[in-house]
């Protein structure tokens, strides 16, 4: 294992990071946050040894904002990681649905919206979400508005579904449209039916 970057990392920690991916330990779940990085700068060589989707599922489930990491780099992450192993490790992508087309929804807030890959079935999920995300970039004095976005995806294109809070299905798709929501909708106290 000697292509590796132990950016940050003291020889201690790089020694206890080389173990854990030599019995294929999800470093997420072994390391926390302190992955993040790690997992970013080492993708390829995970991928080439079979141990990046396990550790980068659950590094892109458990955090909440990527905006320092940036869209293409994202992508770049799944295109790498072998889509039927990250399949195998989440929900089956067609599980109850008898359609090859599906309908996708987005919130999303800020002061810039960019393109992302976590799209729900839910259209109140992505209310929802576009609102939450809109509180936590008030709290970092970050304005901007709110939207719900919708896309109409093939299920081949899908790279996995995850089911953490809601139907998630991660895939990046050719075109999205806004949809008009009354500016009512956009609160955390949503009814829960």
């Amino acid at each position: 294992m000697s292509d590796w970057d132990f950016t940050g990392l003291s020889a201690d920690e790089a020694r206890v990071f080389r173990q854990a991916i030599k019995v294929g330990d999800d470093l997420h779940w072994r390391f926390g946050e302190r992955s993040t990085d790690f997992i970013l700068r080492n993708y390829l060589t995970l991928a080439e040894i079979g141990r990046l989707e396990v550790s980068w599922l659950t590094t892109y489930l458990h955090t909440s904002h990527f905006e320092h990491i940036g869209f293409e780099k994202l992508k770049s992450i799944f295109d790498t990681c072998d889509r039927t192993r990250l399949q195998e490790l989440s929900v089956p992508v067609r599980n109850g649905i008898s359609t090859e087309r599906i309908s996708l929804f987005r919130g999303c807030a800020g002061p810039a919206h960019t393109r992302g890959m976590s799209w729900t079935t839910s259209l109140d999920k992505a209310i929802y979400y576009a609102t939450w995300h809109r509180e936590w970039h008030l709290e970092h004095g970050q304005a901007g508005e709110v939207t719900v976005y919708a896309a109409t995806v093939c299920l081949g294109d899908v790279y996995c579904r995850l089911d953490h809070n809601e139907d998630e299905f991660l895939v990046v798709p050719d075109s999205v449209w806004r949809i008009e929501v009354p500016a009512s909708e956009f609160r955390l106290n949503r009814p829960r039916h």
